[in-house]
């Protein structure tokens, strides 16, 4: 018959009369030898914390899925320590440290002009890189920065759909906050659908666009429904790149489940639903959007 150990004291639990002598003979440390083994173990446990130590602004990934590469993905940088273990950290200082890097700004961008370093000129998920007139990388936030410095280059966005239509008058929002927000929701494609999602991992339709325009100094409600409460409702011929696009199911304001962002030539972005990920979708006649605004 098989016993288990459930912890609680019984006939298997016992001591034998050879392990009592034995107990009999061991006197008990006195107190000073008690504090050296303390101390001793305190010392062998900074000795260990010294070795596996990563430094000011690294974090260990053990929890956390390994990247598909080193270098920044959008919030952070990844490299890999001297044992072959992911690590990550928010410094690009430490980063550069840690790998040895020398240049100046993240390798992976979400579009742009490539330079012969790998660096990536225009929008990288946080800031846009440009080289000033010396050919150094210097970076903004501030999208009408960056098209001074380079005299309305690439957005970055890397992404097809990026064109306009109605009155944007361009390949960009006529808004540079309203571009940061088209910006951010381009450099999270590709992430899965997440219920209730406000990112970074994953986004429903509504924590998607709200966290988009927030890149962009613009606040909106969390809902959908309340969203286009808070726009200027607009119509088809007036649409731009950067308005909103929202679908009710039974025709009411109070009855919109969905909203996404339109980026001009009939396509927007947007958190479709669970299964899917963060996409760049056409508007159709099957699925036309019963209601239309600008934040």
């Amino acid at each position: 018959m098989t016993t288990v150990n459930t912890g609680a004291l019984d006939a298997a639990d016992e001591p034998t009369a050879e392990q009592v002598a034995a107990t009999a003979r061991s006197p008990r440390p006195s107190r000073a030898a008690r504090l050296r083994r303390g101390i001793g173990m305190v010392a062998v446990i900074a000795t260990g914390a010294g070795v596996l130590g990563l430094g000011t602004g690294v974090s260990p990934a053990a929890a956390e899925t390994a990247p598909a590469h080193a270098g920044w993905d959008g919030s952070r940088y990844w490299f890999k320590n001297s044992q072959g273990q992911w690590r990550w950290t928010t410094h690009y200082s430490v980063y550069v440290a840690r790998t040895g890097s020398g240049t100046k700004s993240p390798a992976k961008s979400s579009g742009g002009t490539k330079s012969s370093g790998g660096i990536t000129q225009g929008w990288d998920g946080s800031r846009y890189w440009f080289r000033n007139s010396k050919g150094e990388w210097r970076w903004t936030t501030h999208y009408d920065i960056y098209l001074a410095r380079t005299g309305g280059g690439s957005s970055g966005s890397g992404s097809s759909g990026s064109g306009s239509s109605g009155s944007s008058g361009g390949s960009v929002a006529a808004d540079p906050d309203v571009e940061t927000a088209v910006q951010y929701a381009l450099a999270q494609l590709g992430k899965p659908f997440r219920t209730a999602g406000n990112g970074p991992d994953g986004y429903d339709c509504s924590g998607l666009v709200q966290q988009s325009f927030k890149r962009g100094g613009i606040n909106l409600p969390r809902v959908a429904n309340d969203q286009y409460e808070a726009t200027t409702p607009i119509t088809a011929s007036q649409l731009r790149r950067g308005d909103l696009l929202f679908w009710s199911p039974d025709g009411t304001e109070r009855g919109i489940q969905h909203v996404a962002i339109y980026l001009g030539d009939n396509q927007y972005v947007e958190a479709a639903r669970p299964g899917t990920n963060i996409r760049i979708s056409g508007i159709s006649s099957g699925y036309y959007p019963a209601y239309m605004g600008r934040p």
